[in-house]
Formats: structure tokens, sequence, C-alpha cells
């Protein structure tokens, strides 16, 4: 009896760290369900896991999307304030901005994901040490490898097409640093507005016989009827190129991008670190192109070649993914 007893302690003890990290529960929620957030969102949960911080054992993960709902978001908001879970996830600008409003007074950290631009989103007031209870990672795209891209690609390209939701504040950014960068690549912007995904097809036939090539930025309205663009590219035989390289997997021509598992897994260790005490406002947020090393090139065979492209040896050769 004294060592089924002894036993029986040994394993309650060996149980107590669990059941006391179980009250660990985190909410995450994104505006609306595209592959690469989706790849953010299992980098999150895998990375969590190899930190000690297993789904199901001594982790509740709450998950949510708003279908693209701006007031859906803003509904879900209130939810997880309500819940009051130990950190708050939101993935991409429009989660963020929302999140961070519904929570100012809720003294819950927030350890954002994928914000291009915090500081334009108004989501925090400091890139370093940014006080509060708000950090997280930006997905700030390496817009300078997209422009030599795109000009190798399309060597004669004159005119750059931009299809962009101009609402959404990671897009303002993008089209600035365009605006600044594209006259010493020899391009001249041409702006083509959607700003809801019905308005997404009618945008990219408006740069039909406007531009020499299209380019969508990481923006949410766009990637979420990225086909529509697509088809219209494919019909008129006219270069697309996304801001990442999921998308070419769904039918852009190319990009050069994250993996995106990989800010999942920056995301991550943030989280980690307040899970485990630290303040979100004494950890500088990760602008992760300043350190990313494993940029990839992903090219779409099938489509490049519908949009009148002919794909070199040597961008074949160079390319993490081939489609």
């Amino acid at each position: 009896m004294i060592r089924n007893f002894a036993v029986m302690m040994l394993a309650l003890a060996a149980a107590l760290p669990i059941a006391h990290a179980q009250q660990k529960r985190i909410a995450v929620t994104m505006i609306v369900e595209v592959p690469q957030l989706l790849d953010v969102k299992r980098g999150l949960i895998e990375e969590l896991g190899r930190l000690g911080y297993r789904e199901g054992q001594n982790l509740a993960v709450d998950y949510s999307h708003a279908a693209g709902s701006f007031p859906t978001q803003q509904q879900i908001a209130k939810k997880i304030v309500g819940d009051k879970p130990d950190v708050i996830v939101p993935i991409t600008t429009p989660s963020a901005i929302v999140m961070v409003q519904a929570a100012k007074d809720a003294n819950i950290p927030i350890v954002f994901s994928t914000v291009t631009d915090p500081l334009r989103a108004k989501v925090v007031a400091t890139l370093a040490r940014p006080g509060g209870l708000v950090t997280g990672v930006s997905d700030l795209a390496p817009i300078e490898l997209h422009l030599k891209l795109m000009k190798e690609m399309v060597p004669g390209a004159k005119r750059l097409g931009v299809l962009m939701n101009p609402s959404l504040p990671n897009t303002q950014t993008y089209l600035e640093t365009l605006k600044q960068l594209a006259p010493a690549a020899g391009l001249t912007i041409v702006e083509s507005a959607a700003p809801q995904t019905t308005n997404v097809q009618a945008a990219a036939l408006n740069l039909v016989g406007k531009a020499d090539m299209i380019y969508i930025p990481n923006d949410t309205t766009v990637y979420s009827a990225l086909e529509a663009a697509i088809k219209v590219a494919t019909d008129n035989r006219l270069p697309l190129f996304c801001g990442e390289t999921r998308s070419v997997e769904r039918g852009c021509a190319a990009s050069i991008s994250f993996d995106y598992y990989d800010v999942g897994v920056a995301t991550a260790q943030m989280v980690k670190k307040v899970l485990d005490g630290a303040k979100p406002g004494d950890l500088d947020v990760n602008v992760l192109k300043d350190s990313y090393k494993n940029f990839q090139l992903w090219i779409n065979i099938k489509t490049a070649t519908g949009m009148g492209l002919a794909i070199s040896d040597d961008l074949r050769k160079r390319a993490a993914k081939l489609f």
C-alpha cells in the first residue's frame, strides 16, 4: 500500500505543472483565411509546442476568423476580450487594429503577426520597446527584391499596375515605397483600386492597356479574390506578380518572399516570452525582413507562360519551387 501511495503521489506531482499550465490560453484571430495566413497559424502553434506550450496539453487555443468582414472582426474582438485569454494573437493588420482598440482597457497582452506597418496602423507608438501591452511581428515585404525580379522577367516594362485596396494601412505603406523605388527601376506606377473583393475583377480589367505588368502587394482584400485577377491577367497576357509566394501556387507568375510558416515561428517566440511573464511593451517589434535569411523565389511556369512570359533556365535554377 505504501508503494502504491508513493506511486500515486508521484503521478499527482507530475500532473500538477500540467494542470497549472493548462490555464494558459491564447486567442488567435485573422480577418480572412488565405493560405499564407494559415501557414502563420500553423507555424505559431507548432513552434509553441516545441517551446513547451502544447495545444491540448498545457495550452488552449481559441481560433476565429472574420471571413473578410471588418464588422465581423469587431464582433469577434468583443467576445475575445470578454473571454480574457492570457494572450491575444491577431494575424493581419485589420485584425490587429480591431483587437488593440477592443482590448485597450482590458489589460490583456497582445502579440500581433503579419502587420506590415505597425506604426501607420497605430497598433504601437514605436518599434523599439513600444511600451504598453502590444508588440509583435511585421511582415514588411522586400519590395526591392520584387522590383528587381519583375524587371528581370519583364525587361521592357515601363508601367507597373498596382492592384490594391487603398484603405488598408499596409497597402498605403507599400504604395509609398513603390513610388519611391520605381523611378530607379525605370517604372511608373499606375494605381487601380479594389476597395472590396467584388471590385477585384473590374480593378484588374482597368489595368489592361494601361500597365505592362501588375503587382499585388500583401493585400487581404485582393488576395481574397485573387483568382479573378489571375483570370484577367491570363486572358490578356498581362504578367501578374504578388507580394508573397503562396499566391504563386494559386496562379501569380512569381514572387520572392518569406516562408510564412517562419513568420508564425517568429510570432510564437514572442508569445512564449509573454506567456512566461514578459511585458509586451519591453519586447521590440520584430521587423522580420531585416534579419530574415531564407527568402525564396517561387515561379508558376504554367500561368507565367499564359501571361506571355518566357522563363529562363537561370530563373528555373534559382527557384525554390516551380509549379
